[in-house]
């Protein structure tokens, strides 16, 4: 900063951009944790799908997004808000945010005049509301020889099959793949697949031990230790879901690549 100042002070950062970089540092933070997240190896695909709506929560938290009520979208702007688009913020929650980075923090924020600090916070506003709007969008990219699911990942352990009933199962998970299931599996074995799904079903319904086990499971529960709770049964399904669970990139999977393979294949096309 020094050396900045000495040699080229035209390039310093305005008091308005030191002011932003303040105030969106929380939510970058926690960008930064949740993909160091995704690139464990061992997650499942819906579990960094959680791992990504948790942090869209986390943001909204940070700045306290509000969507307008319908009565007050066309209401004038005051001082008590600031909005952009569909969202609102509490302005004295964003100044609480920047002064909660440090003297230096709120020093900048005072260094503005009333018209500056308007569009200074409307900027952050407008930041928070692209971050959750392009973070809700997260998806793994496609191709023609990988031909996975276009929607949400199937549900795969344990926890999420137990609130799929058995109709729900064989028309969401096995009839959209059940051509290219019959290239690897017998008609017998689908059947199977079935009839261990239903009785997994039952068993955590009728069976307190399991279904407190199961209770207990969440986004960080591994596959294994998510099958585990009922070690020999269910074997048939359980291999079924660990297929369907793999994100290696080939022309057999059943889903897309894992989010952290599709950043780091972007961070690649970049470098080159």
């Amino acid at each position: 900063m020094t050396f900045t100042e000495e040699n080229h002070a035209g390039m310093l950062p305005t008091d308005s951009r030191w002011t932003v970089t303040y105030a969106i540092a929380p939510a970058n933070n926690a960008i930064s944790i949740t993909f160091a997240l995704l690139q464990n190896r061992s997650l499942l695909l819906a579990q960094q799908e959680a791992h990504n709506m948790v942090l869209v929560t986390t943001i909204k938290t940070i700045f306290e997004l509000k969507l307008i009520d319908q009565d007050d979208a066309n209401a004038e702007e005051d001082d008590e808000f600031v909005r952009f688009k569909t969202i609102r913020v509490r302005t004295d929650h964003l100044v609480t945010l920047i002064e909660d980075e440090g003297s230096m923090a709120r020093d900048y924020l005072l260094c503005l005049d009333e018209a500056e600090k308007a569009v200074v916070l409307k900027q952050i506003v407008a930041y928070a509301d692209m971050l959750v709007i392009d973070l809700k969008a997260v998806r793994a990219e496609r191709d023609d020889n990988n031909l996975p699911r276009e929607l949400v990942s199937p549900p795969v352990l344990t926890g999420e099959l137990i609130r799929l009933r058995p109709a729900y199962f064989i028309r969401d998970v096995l009839d959209p793949h059940r051509e290219r299931i019959l290239r690897f599996w017998s008609a017998e074995d689908i059947d199977q697949f079935e009839k261990d799904h239903r009785q997994l079903v039952a068993a955590y319904k009728n069976g307190p031990i399991l279904r407190c086990a199961i209770d207990e499971h969440d986004v960080k529960t591994t596959f294994d230790d998510a099958w585990d709770v009922a070690p020999g049964k269910y074997l048939r399904l359980r291999t079924f879901c660990g297929g369907l669970a793999t994100a290696d990139s080939n022309r057999t999977d059943l889903m897309h690549f894992s989010l952290e393979d599709i950043f780091q294949a972007k961070q690649c096309a970049l470098l080159q």
